[in-house]
């Protein structure tokens, strides 16, 4: 069994425990400076020890680290999991600000520690077939895409007001937390992010957060078009991908929340073929990314997102923050 330690218990923290715990193959120490969560986690999961300060804790006791804590935090906590030459999963995403970003990097790059940034869509099956069908030149070069993205994230997390989705310093909203996912998916299948425009707004939510609960975001990946548009207040959960390259299109639709397909056409007749369909996926989200952090310890193959392409995607979205604040909308 490997230990994991997991670095923050909120939300996102207790589906990383859940996950690891599920395949079987690691034993969970959680560590978590919010006393009432850290006993929450305890009661709810068979974790073998937990600790209230990350600094005080050896980490070379530890295969791995999670890193699940608010962004602002990332940067530090990384660093220390490379002094300490453990192998660690760091939350998205990457920070803030560019503080210490391109050191982190140099870093990385210079130890080779083991490393991956949770952009969970890597790890599922539904999402490395898409990857797979793109890379096998079926629609040949992408050269235009759409991520369209809605759901109603009070639902989701009826605390979202009181946690970091709602504060500009903890990297929360719409463009700075959910829309990075769909920049990373861009990166990891059309190319690198160069630059970028943005509009956000809060539409719906009103003061209780001081962040942006809708956006509209283009860019040039490689050189190619893409655009984003995310907003967290409407009630159908939608996904829909789509890529459009220079033999054909690929078609990504979430149809339900049990049910996603992956749909192709080639000609102008109207018609998609379906090539494949995934069920109940969600669920396993974080099951499927824990069995892939065993891939990264045990030396074995894996699609994780790196420190260097999550910089990049940080970088975009700042700078797609800086371009649009220059413009006269």
């Amino acid at each position: 069994m490997k230990k994991i330690l997991i670095v923050g218990c909120g939300g996102i923290g207790k589906k990383h425990i859940d996950g690891f715990l599920r395949t079987e193959k690691f034993e969970i120490y959680a560590c978590e400076s919010d006393k009432e969560k850290l006993q929450q986690v305890k009661s709810m999961f068979p974790v073998k020890e937990i600790y209230e300060n990350f600094f005080d804790v050896d980490l070379r006791n530890f295969d791995g680290a999670v890193i699940a804590t608010p962004a602002n935090f990332h940067i530090e906590m990384a660093n220390r999991c490379i002094d300490y030459d453990i192998p660690f999963l760091l939350e998205k995403p990457l920070s803030v600000n560019l503080e210490g970003v391109d050191d982190l990097v140099e870093k990385v790059k210079k130890t080779k520690i083991p490393h991956g940034v949770g952009y969970t869509r890597r790890s599922v099956p539904s999402y490395k077939r898409l990857k797979e069908l793109v890379d096998s030149n079926i629609i040949g070069e992408v050269k235009m895409a759409n991520f369209y993205c809605g759901q109603d994230y009070r639902k989701i997390r009826p605390d979202y007001n009181k946690i970091y989705f709602a504060k500009k310093d903890m990297a929360g909203g719409v463009l700075r937390d959910f829309i990075t996912h769909f920049v990373d998916l861009a990166q990891w299948m059309i190319g690198r992010p160069e630059k970028g425009y943005t509009i956000t707004a809060n539409l719906v939510f009103g003061d209780c957060i001081e962040t942006d609960d809708s956006a509209l975001l283009i860019g040039s990946f490689s050189k190619n078009l893409v655009c984003f548009y995310c907003n967290a207040f409407q009630k159908p959960n939608e996904f829909i991908i789509d890529l459009a390259g220079t033999k054909g299109n690929l078609k990504y639709v979430v149809v339900s929340r049990n049910l996603s397909k992956i749909l192709f056409a080639d000609d102008d007749s109207g018609n998609w073929k379906e090539i494949e369909k995934f069920e109940n996926e969600p669920r396993d989200y974080y099951f499927y990314q824990a069995q892939h952090f065993l891939n990264l310890l045990e030396g074995k193959p894996h699609n994780f997102t790196t420190i260097e392409e999550a910089a990049e995607n940080l970088k975009f979205i700042l700078q797609a923050i800086k371009m649009s604040s220059m413009q006269d909308w």
